[in-house]
């Protein structure tokens, strides 16, 4: 007579995801986050770059099947190049914060 034979278990594989956050190129720390926005173009969509320890900001025009990593490694080429401020500006909206100050002197006048 023959045995009954046993059950396999499948082993489900986790996939990987990476990170939402990259170690800043500046300062070191782990909080440099990724995004994108959509362009006008079917075929470039704008990366924004900010870091919540130093105020890096980095805009870049990238094809649309770039990912995040790969838009973090374009960033740290960039500043170990140091050309960083290629496509640097400050973090805070100095922009409005301007527009503010031309309007309350051409009050005052």
């Amino acid at each position: 007579m023959a045995r009954r034979r046993r059950k396999r278990i499948k082993q489900v594989r986790k996939v990987r995801k990476p990170s939402n956050y990259f170690q800043c190129p500046r300062c070191g720390a782990m909080t440099l986050t990724i995004s994108f926005k959509k362009l006008d173009s079917s075929n470039e969509k704008l990366a924004i770059a900010k870091c919540g320890t130093c105020h890096l900001y980095c805009e870049l025009k990238v094809p649309t099947t770039l990912d995040k990593v790969d838009v973090y490694n374009m960033i740290s080429d960039l500043a170990y190049e140091n050309r960083l401020d290629e496509c640097s500006r400050p973090y805070s909206e100095e922009g409005e914060e301007g527009e503010e100050g031309e309007e309350g002197e051409e009050q005052e006048s």
